[in-house]
């Protein structure tokens, strides 16, 4: 009876292997929980950023000094009363147009005032004598063009031979460059000193002068810009009658900080925008004027600034005297280098770095630039062309984030 309950127990607890549907069960289940701890790692993830990306690559390069400017008559003239009398009313408005010789006022003159013969015949005298300094100046300023002019083709050789530097060469190249703006202006001069004598001759020799009428003749051909006496009136002899153009000749006047003026030389293109117009105009630099002058900022910060004076290229498409301009002067240009938006660059730590795009995620990466503009910079080392770089990066941008482009 014994044997009977031991089988009975061991037939009990007997193992009994699993069948094949129970292993296909437990092997799904298993699978299911692996996915679902899958899919709640992946969904903790957080989701790429946003950014906009760049591409570096070859463009060309211009590096500019920028600064507001105007334009002015490049040569005007000032009419003057020549005798003390009665102004009659003038018909000229500002923007007529005038000859040399033309009439521009009349003055009447007292007929008891036996004066007028001996004051037109010292004004006549008077003309000649500066026609006559004008002339010397002209030229002394001539041998003195032609001696500059001579010192920098010399240095030209010397800097082609190796034996002097590029900034000996450039500053005579630059005092050349103004003597000859010299000689210009004295050409000017001696031109004005033969208008005002052959205008003191015909006011002595003219016919209404001795019925005392006293016409004032134009001394070139121009614009009127300004009529300093509109009205009737008696004036002064020396009384500022009218401002007139000299053959509407425009000249180009940014004044820039010392610091910036260094840069520029005599023929840097310039780029004149903010006239108006969607075109941006050709200007050229004629020359940098030799001395600065202190100007206050808006800020009340005391600057030192010099005039740089060039001229218009393209043609004027209708700008007058006193017009507000922006110039941009090309002081350095390349045509292909390799280049990066200045939004994608910053400083940290005292070096330039960027962020760029590598399969996908942000890379923190240091370069070197050299040159640059307000829009691009010149890659020196630190970035492949091809490459993608993240700009405008908010503070949401780090190291090794995942990223995908708007």
């Amino acid at each position: 009876m014994n044997d009977v309950k031991t089988r009975s127990t061991s037939t009990l607890f007997r193992h009994r292997p699993p069948s094949a549907g129970r292993i296909g069960t437990s092997l799904l289940l298993a699978l299911a929980a692996v996915a679902l701890v899958g899919l709640a790692v992946w969904s903790a993830q957080p989701a790429p950023l946003a950014v906009e990306t760049a591409v570096v690559g070859q463009s060309a390069l211009l590096v500019t000094v920028e600064e507001q400017g105007r334009t002015r008559a490049r040569e005007p003239y000032t009419v003057a009363a020549p005798v003390t009398g009665q102004l009659l009313r003038t018909a000229l408005v500002e923007g007529d147009r005038v000859s040399a010789g033309q009439i521009v006022a009349s003055i009447a003159i007292a007929p008891d005032d036996r004066r007028t013969a001996a004051v037109l015949e010292a004004a006549e005298g008077a003309a000649e004598a500066r026609e006559r300094v004008a002339a010397a100046a002209l030229e002394e300023a001539g041998s003195a063009s032609a001696r500059a002019r001579q010192e920098a083709q010399r240095r030209e050789t010397l800097f082609t031979q190796g034996l002097i530097a590029r900034e000996e060469r450039e500053a005579y190249a630059q005092i050349a460059a103004a003597a000859q703006a010299r000689e210009a202006n004295a050409r000017a001069a001696l031109q004005a000193a033969a208008a005002e004598r052959e205008s003191a001759r015909s006011q002595r020799l003219g016919s209404q002068a001795d019925a005392g009428i006293l016409d004032v003749l134009a001394p070139a051909a121009g614009t009127v810009q300004r009529v300093f006496e509109k009205s009737e009136r008696v004036v002064s002899a020396g009384t500022p009658l009218f401002q007139i153009s000299n053959g509407d000749a425009l000249e180009l006047v940014v004044d820039l900080l010392t610091q910036e003026a260094v840069q520029v030389r005599p023929g840097d293109r310039m780029l004149v925008s903010g006239w108006g117009g969607e075109q941006a105009l050709e200007g050229v630099v004629r020359y940098v004027e030799p001395q600065a002058f202190t100007k206050f900022s808006a800020l009340g910060v005391e600057e030192q600034r010099v005039n740089v004076i060039g001229e218009f290229v393209s043609p004027n498409p209708g700008l007058g005297a006193e017009y507000r301009i922006e110039a941009a002067i090309v002081v350095d240009e390349a045509e292909a280098v390799l280049s990066v938006p200045m939004s994608a660059l910053f400083r940290r730590t005292g070096q330039w770095q960027v962020f760029a795009v590598v399969e996908g995620r942000v890379q923190l990466r240091e370069v070197q630039i050299g040159r640059r503009n307000s829009a691009q910079a010149e890659v020196l080392a630190g970035l492949a062309e091809g490459e993608q770089v993240v700009v405008f990066p908010s503070d949401l941008v780090l190291d090794g984030i995942a990223v995908r482009e708007l």
